[in-house]
Formats: C-alpha cells, sequence, structure tokens
C-alpha cells in the first residue's frame, strides 16, 4: 500500500484499450468486401490486446501496492463508473480472440459479463439508499455501468449464439439509457461541467451507436426501423457534441477524450452493416471514413503524449 503517491495509470485510460478493440471488430466485418480488411482488423487487434494485458497488469499492482487509492474510486459517486470499463474491455477482447482461440474467447466474454453484473449490482444498488448520490454525481461515466456494459454483454452473447440471453441484456442497457439520459441532460444544462472533466462527455456518443451496434448483433444485421431510430440519435448527438469540441477541450488534449473512441468505433461498426443493406449508404461510408479519422486522431495525439512524457500521472 502506498499512500503518499497516486497511481500513474488512472481507470479511465482503459477507454484506449476498449476504443482500438471495437475499431477491430467494425473492420473484421468489412473482410468480405475488402480481403485486407482482416489483416488491419488483426492488427489493431493485437494492439488492443496488448494494451489491455498490460493495463490489467497494471491495475492488479494497483490493487496490491494502491489499495487505500482503489477503496477510494470504487466509493466515488463519479469516478466508480470507470471500473466498469475493465469487465467491459474484457468482453471486447474476448470478442477479438474469438477469431483464434473462441474457448478461451467464451471465457472471457462470460468472465466479462458476470463482472459487469455484480459490480452494478453491487455498487449501483448502493446509490438507492441515499444519502450518497449528489447532483454532481449525474455525469456522463454513469452510462458505462448500466449501459454500455450491458450493450456489450448483450454484443458479445450474440457473437457466442446466446440471443435470446443477449436480448435481455440489450433491454437492460436500453432502459437504463432512457431512464438516465434526461437526467444527465438536465444536470448539464443547469451546471456546467469542470475543464478537467468535459473530455469525458465523449461517452454521450457511445450508447446510441453502441446500442446501434449491439441490436444489429443480436438481429443479425438486419436494418429495420428500430435501429435507423437509433442511428439518428447518435448522430444528433455527435452534431451536438461537435459544436462543443472547443469548450471541451479548453485546457489542451487529454487522454480522456478516448472516451469518445466506443461510440466513434461502433458507429463504425454498425456503418458497416448498413453498407451491407444497402440502406443509407453514402452516410454509413462517411461514418466509416469519419470514425477512423477521428480515432487516428486520438491515436496520434496519445502518441505525442508519450514522447512528450505526459502520458503517465505523476
Amino acid at each position: 500500500m502506498n499512500s503518499t503517491k497516486t497511481f500513474p495509470l488512472p481507470t479511465g485510460y482503459f477507454g484506449i484499450p476498449l476504443g482500438l478493440a471495437a475499431l477491430s471488430l467494425a473492420w473484421l466485418h468489412l473482410e468480405n468486401h475488402f480481403p485486407v480488411a482482416r489483416t488491419i482488423s488483426d492488427v489493431i487487434g493485437i494492439i488492443a490486446s496488448a494494451i489491455w494485458i498490460l493495463f490489467i497488469l497494471m491495475y492488479a499492482y494497483k490493487l496490491r501496492y494502491y489499495s487505500d487509492e482503489v477503496r477510494s474510486e470504487y466509493h466515488c459517486p463519479v469516478r466508480f463508473s470507470f471500473i466498469a470499463l475493465i469487465p467491459i474491455t474484457t468482453m471486447l477482447i474476448g470478442d477479438i480472440t474469438y477469431r483464434w482461440t473462441p474457448w478461451l474467447a467464451e471465457v472471457m466474454i462470460w468472465l466479462g459479463t458476470i463482472g459487469q453484473l455484480l459490480f452494478s449490482s453491487l455498487r449501483i444498488s448502493e446509490l438507492w439508499q441515499g444519502g450518497v448520490f449528489e447532483q454532481k454525481s449525474t455525469r456522463p461515466p454513469f452510462y458505462l455501468p448500466a449501459v454500455a456494459a450491458n450493450f456489450t454483454s448483450a454484443s458479445s452473447l450474440a457473437l457466442l449464439g446466446y440471443h435470446d440471453l443477449g436480448y435481455l441484456f440489450f433491454g437492460a442497457g436500453l432502459i437504463a439509457w432512457i431512464i438516465f439520459e434526461p437526467v444527465l441532460l438536465q444536470h448539464l444544462r443547469i451546471s456546467s461541467l469542470e475543464p478537467p472533466f468535459r473530455a469525458t462527455m465523449g461517452i454521450i456518443l457511445a450508447p446510441a451507436f453502441v446500442g446501434a451496434a449491439a441490436y444489429l448483433s443480436l438481429n443479425k444485421g438486419e436494418i429495420d426501423t428500430f435501429v435507423k431510430i437509433l442511428w439518428g440519435y447518435g448522430f444528433l448527438q455527435l452534431f451536438f457534441l461537435l459544436r462543443l469540441l472547443p469548450w471541451i477541450m479548453e485546457k489542451g488534449l487529454n487522454i480522456g477524450l478516448w472516451g469518445f473512441s466506443f461510440g466513434l468505433a461502433s458507429m463504425a461498426n454498425s456503418s458497416i452493416a448498413f453498407f451491407h443493406g444497402d440502406v443509407l449508404q453514402d452516410i454509413s461510408i462517411f461514418a466509416f471514413v469519419f470514425s477512423n479519422l477521428m480515432i487516428g486522431l486520438l491515436v496520434l495525439m496519445t502518441i505525442y503524449k508519450l514522447a512528450k512524457g505526459q502520458f503517465f500521472l505523476k
């Protein structure tokens, strides 16, 4: 246990392998059109897996030697949400691993699914006792344990063939999103986020597009009215966030901007289904190219931070 220093890797940094893993899955769905897409997917997937393994080992070290910091994060009504990134990324890395080692992938997906359900059941239920959750707690990271985690479970279980079970998790994520969204937006309308937390606004992009990607996984890629509705709302959120980007980045670039990556990668993923279905093809091509460019910029920003020694906390 180390009580004098802050651990150099914030849990929110798991957003890096999250975005890369989701992008790898998007490219994999293009392999029938472009043979090189499988190679691109494999390369991105291997990089995402390597980063995930490194971060998991670092978090294990944090559990052992920075236990007070872990407890503080768990009990914080805002930062606890980032812990959900661990089971979410476990499922996504499992999705990537499925192409090479299905049995290992299934183990990872079940570990992530059970882990996220246990975590959210234990931690979110505590908030129902009152006295802990405050108005300032209604921030974008709260989407992670109740919404993003359930949508990810839905798509991962669909990959394993458990479509009916996947719909249960999809329903859980969808209703949680519908309930939390107006509370969050009302908070943002009446109380501005402090500059260090503004990068987390990128998480707002995720629910609609991650939900669309999960629904398409369960629906075997069929484009219907419901997924069009999800896409429409996702693009509306994208337009709002692009308008706010100068305000979000007022204090400069930071790793928290990876909060945009899950939504962007899921936009790319779902765009391929639209392209395959010959629906809104021009928009789907734009969405795929735009998502890849934006995540590419996040990668360049991260490399720059590493080169400048500004990546890890000091």
